[in-house]
């Protein structure tokens, strides 16, 4: 977000280009899909318990 941007103008940006506030400032590590397995070290063909996907426009 430059100095001159607003929060207003940021949330009207994010709201009409379908991103999140992460990508419109430019911090898309955290749109990486992200797995949560039962244990620190998952064992070959473990599935995870849950996967956190990016829903972003940007992304799809």
């Amino acid at each position: 977000m430059t100095p001159d941007r607003s929060v207003r103008q940021f949330l009207e940006d994010v709201e009409k280009s379908g991103r999140s506030g992460e990508c419109e400032i430019g911090f898309h590590h955290y749109c990486h899909p992200q797995a949560v397995y039962a244990s620190d070290t998952p064992r070959p063909g473990e599935d995870p318990l849950f996967a956190i996907r990016c829903t972003c426009e940007c992304h799809k």
